[in-house]
């Protein structure tokens, strides 16, 4: 008896008590059990971050805190544009040299720009992770910036311009962030203007590099079937000659309520965003307004649901037939954010469901019930938790954090933390960014039937007492 009560001992599973925890005992053994994240910091700045898993493949990436937000003027576009010419060679490979070693290795090179981030990565056999991490930082680092390539380019890059002009979803925020943080680099668009593309010379983009690209807020991130060990010595190869750069001065954001419209009555429907300042990446507030963002929800009318529809403004909107689509989203940069939500809808119907979604701000500040709270908290940890099952998407979220954060937050404790929202949390937090604050309205397309800006400011308080 004695030997079988040591043998269910050893294979009992080490969990706290169910009484204080709201997960089955399997999921609370795999949030336990998770790989932790690894750091190391160079001699030069450059942090080493990763998170081995039992995977036969792996991803790495430069994580560079960059982007069209410091970017100059005519500037503006270039780190988009490198993207580009990032992998079509370096000093010590040709073009075509380079092609043929990464059709050797069957490795997937991409590159990401946002505002505030730049991202260079490559997804491979965990074998050929020594190879496929030294053609990534000498491609990037050492880039040989081809006249010929780079001409070439800028016709390839012209055209994705016009590709995304007629797309009005991303024209609309494109505006909102030009109106929002007028005046200000936060108010580039990641692409720029065509004036500068044919202005884009090797010595411009060079330039930003040099100024941009500096070892002190470089991530190497790496997730899958690798060693931490393995990545330090691989940093330290290839990425220890950077030399520190003096620190940019980032210029302070400056958020302005306000309005632009772009009408065109020849399209069918109107693609309408109104946002307010929101939460930083790094503010408390930011889990609280993510949970506000799945109350609120998305909606189109290929879902299911209707009536019975969880989200109170997707039903409020079905019963109305108001809009052809709606999302809400929580847009988070470093000292700043956005928090509203986009709808697609034809001109007899953009008054109301403007009224409907103000409505539904006051509803968050005043109202919200606890049920609706639970429901969201349920999405985004299942939008945590899906994020972050591939290599590639915990490696997006090892990189951003670590820029971000200095650390990545371990699974248990942002599950945590959406745990420990409450209702009053909900309701304050909507109180202090929603309730009678100057809204940022953009809006392209037919936008006759959209109330004038006064009139929408006016609702962001009809609930005062």
């Amino acid at each position: 008896m004695l030997k079988l009560s040591n043998i269910l001992t050893k294979l009992s599973i080490p969990v706290k008590s169910r009484r204080y925890s709201s997960y089955p005992i399997s999921f609370t053994y795999h949030l336990q059990n998770l790989p932790a994240t690894q750091y190391t910091q160079l001699s030069n700045g450059v942090t080493v971050a990763t998170e081995e898993r039992e995977s036969s493949n792996a991803c790495i990436g430069l994580y560079i805190d960059a982007g069209s937000r410091y970017e100059s003027n005519i500037e503006n576009g270039v780190a988009h544009f490198f993207e580009h010419i990032a992998f079509k060679g370096s000093n010590g490979r040709s073009k075509s040299d380079l092609e043929t070693q990464m059709a050797c290795l069957g490795a997937k090179y991409k590159c990401i720009t946002t505002r505030e981030l730049v991202v260079y990565y490559v997804e491979c056999l965990s074998e050929d992770t020594a190879l496929a991490t030294e053609i990534l930082t000498d491609c990037i680092f050492n880039n040989s910036f081809n006249k010929v390539e780079i001409e070439h380019q800028k016709q390839t890059v012209y055209s994705e311009m016009i590709d995304h002009d007629n797309d009005p979803g991303k024209v609309v925020f494109d505006y909102l962030h030009a109106s929002a943080f007028q005046g200000t680099p936060l108010a580039h668009t990641v692409m720029g203007p065509s004036s500068n593309l044919y202005n884009f010379t090797d010595c411009t983009i060079c330039r930003y590099l040099s100024k941009c690209f500096d070892p002190c807020r470089t991530v190497l991130a790496a997730v899958g079937g690798v060693k931490h060990e393995q990545i330090v010595d691989l940093a330290a190869s290839y990425l220890c000659g950077l030399e520190p750069l003096k620190s940019i001065d980032m210029d302070t954001y400056r958020y302005s309520g306000s309005d632009v419209r772009f009408r065109d009555d020849s399209m069918p429907t109107a693609h309408v965003v109104i946002a307010v300042e929101g939460p930083s990446f790094s503010d408390d507030d930011r889990i609280v307004m993510e949970v506000a963002r799945f109350i609120i929800g998305g909606w189109d009318r290929s879902q299911p649901g209707g009536l019975k529809h969880p989200a109170r403004l997707a039903r409020t909107i079905t019963q109305g037939n108001l809009c052809d689509s709606y999302q809400a989203f929580n847009l988070n940069y470093k000292d700043c954010g956005l928090f509203g939500v986009h709808f697609v809808a034809d001109t007899l119907y953009q008054d109301d469901i403007m009224m409907s979604i103000q409505e539904e701000f006051m509803y968050l500040a005043t109202c919200v019930t606890e049920p609706e709270v639970d429901r969201a908290k349920n999405f985004l940890k299942a939008k945590i938790l899906s994020d972050t099952e591939s290599s590639l998407g915990t490696c997006m979220d090892i990189g951003r954090c670590t820029l971000y954060y200095g650390y990545r937050p371990s699974l248990p404790q942002r599950m945590q933390a959406v745990d420990d929202v409450t209702v009053d949390h909900v309701r304050q937090a909507c109180y202090r960014y929603l309730y009678d604050k100057c809204p940022v309205v953009a809006a392209v397309g037919p936008t006759e039937g959209l109330f004038e800006y006064p009139r929408i400011r006016s609702y962001m308080y009809w609930a005062r007492f």
